[in-house]
C-alpha cells in the first residue's frame, strides 16, 4: 500500500484569498517545493482544478512510496517507475467500507501520466536528468488522416515498459437512477446561489469546471434574446472559454437550451448576490458571498464542500460530475419526456466524439429483463 500519512495534497488558501494546490509531509507539514511549483505550472498553463487535483494527488502517492525503495524523489530512474506501474497494478484499494478492489488499467495508466509529466516538467527545470524522461517516453510517428495528422511528425508517447493494457470493460458512469434520489436532490433547502448552481449542473449537463467559468454575459434566459445581441431564441447558456480568476475553463464550446424555471432561479441568485456583496462588477455567474474572497469567482474547493454538505443531507455521496451523467441518462432513456438522439446528446455535452456519449447508453436491470421476459414465447411443457 501507499504508505498513510507521507504525502498529501490539499488546496491552501491564502491571506489574499487565492487557492494555491500544495504537496506536503503530512508528519511534519512541509510542502514539497518540486511539486508545488510543478502544480503551480499547471494552474498558469490553464488546467482545470480538478486536473490539478487529481495530479497533485497521484504525485502525492509517488512520492509517499519512493521512500519504501530507499529513493529521493530527485533519483528516481526509469526502473523504479516499473515497479511503481507493477505496485499500482497489484495493491488493492479500499473504497469506504466496501470491499478492497484493484486499480482498473486505465487509473493505472492515468497514474503514470501524472508522474510522467512531473518528471517531464523537473528536467526542463533542471532538477532531474534529461535522460530520464528520455527512457520514459518515446518518439512515434503520427500517420496522416481526417483528424488532422501531416506526414512527417511525431508525437511522445509512454515508453513500452510503462504502458498498460486497456482493454477492459467500460462500467456505466454512476447516475441518480432512483427518480427518489433526484427529487429530493432538487427539493433540498438551498441558499439561492448552490440552488442555481446544483439546478443548472442537473438541468444542462454542464461540467463544474464550465459553470464556474461562466460569465453573467453567457446567460440569455429571454424567450427573445435579440437585446442581447443573440439570435437563438428562448433560454440558453453560451458555453465559452472565459479567462476567469478562478482558473475554471470550458472544456468544449457550445450552446445549451435552459428550462425557463431557471431564470427564476438566476433572479433569486442575483438578489442574494446583491444583498451579500452589493451590485459588483464582477464578471463571474458564481462568486464567494462571504469571508475574505467575498465577491470573487467561486473557486472548485468550495464546490466539493458544497457537495459534501449535499451528501450528508441526501444520506449518499454525490458528486458535481453525477449530475451530468444523470442528464445525459434522462435525456437517452426518455425520462423526462420523449428520448433525445444520440448525436443531439452528445453536442449538448460538448463530447467530441460519440463514443463519448455511447457510456450513457447503459442498460438498466429492468430492461434487460423485460428484452427477455416475452409472454408470446410458449416453452415445452409450460402449463402442462
Amino acid at each position: 500500500m501507499i504508505a498513510p500519512g507521507a504525502f498529501g495534497f490539499r488546496w491552501v488558501r491564502s491571506t489574499s484569498g487565492v487557492d494555491f494546490a500544495v504537496v506536503f509531509d503530512r508528519r511534519s507539514g512541509v510542502i514539497h517545493p518540486g511539486a508545488c511549483d510543478w502544480l503551480r505550472s499547471l494552474v498558469e498553463s490553464g488546467a482545470s482544478p480538478n486536473t490539478v487535483r487529481n495530479y497533485g494527488l497521484r504525485v502525492a502517492g509517488f512520492l509517499s512510496w519512493l521512500p519504501t525503495q530507499g529513493l529521493a524523489w530527485t533519483q528516481a530512474r526509469s526502473s523504479a517507475m516499473v515497479r511503481w506501474k507493477n505496485h499500482l497494478s497489484v495493491t488493492p484499494v479500499q473504497h469506504g467500507a466496501g470491499v478492497a478492489t484493484l486499480r482498473r488499467p486505465g487509473t493505472v495508466g492515468a497514474w503514470l501520466v501524472a508522474v510522467v509529466e512531473f518528471y517531464r516538467w523537473a528536467a526542463l527545470e533542471g532538477l532531474v536528468p534529461k535522460e530520464l524522461v528520455a527512457r520514459l517516453s518515446e518518439e512515434q510517428f503520427v500517420r496522416p488522416g481526417p483528424r488532422g495528422g501531416e506526414r512527417g511528425r511525431t508525437r511522445s508517447i509512454a515508453a513500452k515498459e510503462l504502458r498498460v493494457r486497456t482493454v477492459e470493460v467500460p462500467r456505466a458512469p454512476a447516475w441518480l437512477s432512483e427518480a427518489a434520489d433526484r427529487r429530493a436532490l432538487l427539493a433540498l433547502s438551498l441558499r439561492p446561489r448552490d440552488r442555481f448552481l446544483v439546478e443548472l449542473l442537473y438541468f444542462a449537463g454542464l461540467r463544474v469546471g464550465e459553470a464556474l467559468s461562466l460569465f453573467r454575459e453567457d446567460l440569455h434566459l429571454l424567450a427573445d434574446n435579440r437585446p442581447h445581441g443573440c439570435q437563438v431564441k428562448g433560454p440558453h447558456v453560451h458555453v465559452v472559454r472565459n479567462r476567469s480568476a478562478n482558473g475554471a475553463r470550458a472544456k468544449s464550446l457550445r450552446v445549451v437550451p435552459l428550462p425557463a424555471e431557471l431564470a427564476f432561479s438566476y433572479q433569486e441568485a442575483l438578489r442574494e448576490r446583491i444583498g451579500r456583496v452589493g451590485d459588483d462588477r464582477g464578471p463571474n455567474v458564481f462568486v464567494a458571498l462571504d469571508g475574505p474572497t467575498a465577491g470573487q469567482a467561486l473557486s472548485y474547493a468550495r464546490v466539493v464542500d458544497l457537495f459534501r454538505r449535499l451528501s450528508k443531507l441526501l444520506g449518499f455521496k454525490i458528486r458535481p460530475h453525477v449530475l451530468r451523467h444523470t442528464r445525459a441518462t434522462i435525456w437517452l432513456r426518455g425520462l423526462e419526456g420523449e428520448a433525445v438522439e444520440l448525436d443531439v446528446v452528445r453536442v449538448l455535452l460538448g463530447h467530441r466524439s460519440i463514443a463519448s456519449t455511447l457510456i450513457y447508453t447503459h442498460a438498466s436491470e429492468e430492461s434487460l429483463r423485460a428484452a427477455v421476459a416475452n409472454p408470446a414465447v410458449q416453452f415445452p411443457g409450460a402449463g402442462a
